[in-house]
């Protein structure tokens, strides 16, 4: 009977849990995922401990997640997992390589505009390969070259500032200048968000995932 019933608080808790952190303060926006990732990296993760309570709660009540993050395809960067976040706490859009278009544009104001995101997150990470093939300026097949095109003006000035350094120390230097790069673009592509920001309502954040230690650096 013990063990029901400190199993059904910790059911709670973390129901609870969640809740808080769909609807997190502004100024509380890094901090809560700064700690879910300290907690994703030191194996202490809880928020997918429990989800079928939250689906069923977000499927009655619907979603209204805090935080919008805006970050790559790979397989490696799984945004709920490495900020310990569960269903319905985050509002993502990926790609190869994190960049903006239209259509991530157009979803970030709908969260602004109808789902109360006040936070977006540009989170690029080590590795990439999309950066990395941008760097090289190798010919790629297909439609790759679309992405390779767009992340360009993002690490255009890397050879010239930094020729000196191996290439994984340009590649790292590279992630983060495109990071900061769409972190602009993201603003600046929307007359809509351009408005919320000038209004205090949306902050927007970079950060650097590192696959090798699962840890996240937060820009300043």
């Amino acid at each position: 009977m013990k063990l029901i019933t400190f199993t059904i608080q910790i059911f709670l808790l973390l129901i609870s849990l969640s809740s808080s952190w769909a609807s997190i303060l502004p100024a509380k926006a890094r901090a809560t995922l700064e700690a879910g990732n300290r907690r994703f990296a030191e194996g202490k993760a809880i928020a997918h401990g429990w989800q079928k309570g939250i689906v069923t709660k977000t499927g009655a009540l619907g979603q209204t997640p805090s935080v919008a993050v805006l970050t790559c395809s790979d397989s490696r960067t799984p945004v709920e997992l490495i900020f310990d976040m569960g269903v319905g706490d985050l509002f993502v859009c990926r790609n190869a390589g994190g960049f903006d278009t239209p259509e991530v544009n157009a979803t970030f104001e709908y969260g602004v505009a109808a789902l109360g995101v006040h936070t977006i997150l540009v989170l690029g990470h080590t590795k990439c390969g999309a950066v990395t093939a941008t760097l090289e300026g190798t010919p790629v097949p297909g439609n790759i070259s679309i992405l390779t095109k767009a992340l360009q003006p993002g690490i255009a000035k890397i050879h010239e500032e930094h020729k000196d350094l191996s290439q994984e120390s340009k590649l790292n230097h590279a992630v983060e200048a495109l990071t900061r790069y769409q972190m602009v673009e993201v603003i600046k592509n929307s007359a809509l968000l351009q408005k919320a920001q000038a209004d205090n309502k949306l902050q927007i954040m970079g950060a650097i995932y590192d696959v090798d230690t699962g840890l996240v650096r937060f820009l300043d």
